[in-house]
């Protein structure tokens, strides 16, 4: 089968293509023939060989995907041969994702909705569970506010159409740049006031007075002096959640005055687990998200198909991965 590997950390110079062993299926598992592949910031991260490189154990990346289950081991139940799926691959997968055949453990996979392709599915699970354990952390079903900063990425694309699926009275989120803007508006069709730009030093000020007081829950999607901004923006008793960075000093005192609590969201937590019972949180959030496709609640995600199965289409999307050029999911197709 072809396989996109990483020959070793560094540039996208690094990728090539190779011809290697559909890999077997072992206890527990089932092979899917992909059809299907999102990108995601962590993918060029490990292919520079930063921090996220450390746990990853093949040198095939990529996260998620979609396709359809070629063969099951004698002891699954779940899935037969021919079922369309889909689910965030974690680290215990044969490989990565870039490739044509994947094996996994079936706890970590879900039904595809049938209401969505292959390339839409594909951008549903990184950004969907982790926009989902944010959510549950920060007790969004009970709150009236929310702020995101990042909005126009996956993770703050999949927030934001959660979000407004429970409701929430008041959603803003950030933008820095028009295409950013635009697509909030016009993707997500958020309004005028709900985007604000970072980049203007009056974006607290003017978050606080369109909101009318401090949010119930902040997601920070940026890090750095986004979340000592989000600090600010969070009501007594709030709730932040962040995917990137933890508060510094400074920040725990702000959290500290206002009684207020900081969730660290780690989409990969559960795979770290050996009771394979915490690996089906996975299934049960796809389930969940694939309900609400079906049930028309939530509208298909924006993608963009940046090319088939090939080492120009990896090295394309991580070079606008890393040069945070990116709108929504990015997509790999064959």
């Amino acid at each position: 089968m072809k396989a996109i590997i990483l020959k070793e950390y560094g540039g996208i110079d690094n990728f090539e293509m190779a011809d290697i062993p559909i890999p077997s299926i072992q206890k527990g598992q089932v092979r899917i023939k992909i059809k299907a592949v999102s990108f995601n910031p962590v993918d060029f991260q490990i292919r520079k060989g930063l921090p996220e490189s450390k746990s990853v154990t093949s040198n095939i990346l990529g996260k998620d995907l979609s396709g359809i289950v070629d063969e099951v081991h004698k002891d699954v139940t779940d899935f037969k041969k021919g079922d369309e799926v889909y689910g965030y691959v974690c680290n215990l997968a044969s490989s990565g994702t870039y490739t044509e055949y994947i094996s996994v453990p079936s706890e970590i996979i879900a039904k595809k909705p049938v209401i969505l392709s292959h390339e839409h599915a594909a951008s549903v699970p990184v950004a969907g569970i982790t926009a989902s354990i944010a959510l549950a952390k920060t007790k969004a079903r009970s709150s009236k506010s929310i702020f995101i900063a990042g909005g126009s990425g996956g993770v703050g694309t999949f927030s934001i159409m959660l979000a407004k699926q429970l409701s929430l009275r008041n959603l803003m989120a950030t933008a820095g740049k028009d295409k950013s803007f635009n697509y909030l508006a016009q993707d997500l069709h958020l309004k005028e006031k709900q985007i604000l730009n970072y980049s203007d030093d009056k974006f607290i000020k003017q978050a606080l007075e369109r909101n009318k007081g401090h949010f119930d829950i902040v997601l920070d999607l940026v890090g750095g002096k986004m979340l000592s901004a989000c600090c600010e923006l969070l009501a007594i008793d709030g709730n932040l959640a962040s995917v990137v960075d933890a508060p510094n000093q400074n920040d725990f005192e702000v959290l500290f005055q206002k009684n207020a609590s900081f969730h660290s969201i780690g989409a990969n937590a559960y795979s770290l687990s050996e009771n394979h019972e915490e690996w089906k949180t996975y299934q049960h959030i796809l389930d969940h998200i694939a309900n609400l496709f079906e049930s028309k609640k939530l509208n298909k995600p924006p993608i963009t198909i940046v090319g088939a199965l090939s080492v120009d289409t990896v090295k394309k999307a991580h070079e606008l991965l890393e040069n945070n050029l990116v709108q929504g999911k990015l997509i790999m197709a064959w």
